[in-house]
Parts: C-alpha cells; structure tokens; sequence
C-alpha cells in the first residue's frame, strides 16, 4: 500500500491511449492527483498556469519532439527545476544525454509497469509506500 503525505500533482505527456490508462492506474493508489494529455500544446497551457511536483514526458509525440517541449517547460519561471521523468521508447544515447543536460532526473524506456511508474511517484516525490 502507498500513502501520499501530501496529494501529489503529476503530469504526463503522451500521445498513447493506452500508456495514459497505464498512468492513470498506476497514480490511483497513491492518492496522487494525475492529469495526462496526448499533445504537448494542451500540457504546456496546463504547465504554465500550474504547480506540480512530477512530470512524465514520453519524447515522441506528433505535434511536438519531446525535448523541445522540455525546453519549452524549463522556459516556465515555475517549473526551471521540476522533477521530470522521461518514459520512451527511444533508447539513444544522444537523447538520454540531451534529457540529462535539460534537467531529466530519469530516462526509462518502455514499456513500463505499473509498479515501475509507483516507485518513479514516490522516488520523486513525497508518496510513500
């Protein structure tokens, strides 16, 4: 069982139906309070009006390259240090460099699990199992 002291705001960014169910039940026992988008221009609307402690970014998306959106979230005065994970099924060195470089704390390739994206959460963040 996990407990979140506090609920925990996280974000993820995915064009996949199916990755987004993943995230939504993976954030359920936590108590976290998840908000997923499928394109990056409704995330960064959200970002920019909004604090959160934990962003997945999956770096292939249709509207946008994921690390152009990363640059575009450390732009955002709020969010010059927040928690991003990178969840992709890139798995080039050059990208895990430049994620690295922009502030990624984490690079994981998919697919994940469930209990993988539960252990990101509390990690990252003040969840706890």
């Amino acid at each position: 069982m996990y407990v979140a002291n506090s609920t925990q705001r996280v974000v993820a960014v995915d064009e996949s139906p199916t990755q987004i169910s993943l995230y939504e039940r993976s954030v359920e026992p936590l108590g976290a309070e998840l908000r997923a988008f499928r394109n990056a221009a409704d995330a960064l609307d959200h970002l920019t009006n909004s604090d959160v402690d934990l962003l997945f970014l999956d770096l292939v998306m249709t509207d946008t390259e994921g690390l152009t959106f990363l640059r575009a979230v450390r732009a955002i005065e709020r969010h010059a240090n927040l928690t991003v994970v990178v969840v992709t099924s890139k798995d080039y060195a050059q990208d895990r460099v430049l994620a690295k470089e922009l502030g990624a704390v984490d690079y994981l390739v998919k697919p994940l699990r469930s209990q993988e994206i539960r252990e990101i959460i509390c990690k990252y963040t003040d969840a706890q199992a």
